[in-house]
């Protein structure tokens, strides 16, 4: 009964903070009829995991947001303390010297005993994901919608991954939910590395959210040159973003 009358207050379009403030009294709150019979029947099924904001095993790094996430829908784990954990993001239009990177990145990295977080993207990300699968680890992926959704549920790269969503399960991707996901992305990270990406590219904002929580950022040597799938990335190594990566992926990413 208690996580039917949560999940009622995490339908409601009020901040974290509000929502915590009525989730502890809901018997004297008046809530709007809601349908969360399709929720309760996704979380019964084996491996669809739930926290709510301030329960123990929510991240202790989304709680210091100014609005961090009322829920985490999950399956496998959720990152923890000891976690070296570096996000990864880039163009879902990589040509293939930054496919072949991003594989190569992934698996490198991986190898070296990182836990990576990237995004359930096609391009990129993915090649970042298939990577790490080559060396025998998972990776988290922070989804930008529910994990009921086509979208994920249909997507076999997906299969195996520590997948991690703050949106109820049923619910669609958007370009806010995108934007939500870059900012969790970055607070769940102690590095940030930018492949391949254009001037207009989810990329960018992740690596400025990173910046604004005072992470370090990092561009990948795929990422460097005059195609219009690099301008954005360039422009980041450019202002500052110090390049890794190669045919030996160099060491300065300290976490």
């Amino acid at each position: 009964m208690r996580v039917s009358r949560l999940l009622t207050v995490a339908t409601l379009n009020l901040p974290t903070e509000e929502k915590r403030r009525l989730a502890k009294d809901v018997r004297k709150t008046v809530f709007p009829s809601f349908p969360i019979q399709p929720m309760l029947r996704f979380y019964s099924r084996p491996g669809n995991k739930i926290v709510f904001y301030g329960m123990t095993g929510y991240p202790s790094s989304l709680e210091e947001l100014e609005n961090p996430p009322f829920l985490l829908s999950y399956s496998e784990r959720l990152p923890e303390p000891d976690d070296r954990i570096i996000a990864l993001a880039g163009s879902r239009r990589c040509d293939y010297e930054g496919l072949r990177g991003a594989y190569h990145l992934g698996k490198t990295l991986a190898e070296m005993g990182f836990t990576l977080l990237v995004s359930n993207s096609h391009g990129f990300d993915r090649w970042v994901r298939l990577g790490a699968q080559s060396a025998n680890t998972r990776s988290f992926v922070l989804c930008d919608c529910g994990l009921g959704t086509k979208r994920i549920t249909t997507n076999r790269s997906l299969q195996g991954e520590c997948l991690i969503s703050p949106f109820l399960p049923y619910e669609e991707a958007s370009p806010q939910t995108c934007l939500s996901r870059n900012v969790l992305t970055a607070a769940l990270s102690s590095a940030v590395i930018i492949g391949q990406a254009p001037k207009r590219s989810g990329a960018l904002h992740v690596a400025g959210c990173a910046l604004d929580l005072g992470k370090d950022v990092f561009v990948h040597r795929s990422g460097i040159g005059s195609r219009p799938s690099q301008e954005g990335s360039l422009f980041l190594h450019q202002s500052g973003a110090p390049i890794v990566g190669g045919d030996d992926l160099d060491q300065p990413v300290m976490v």
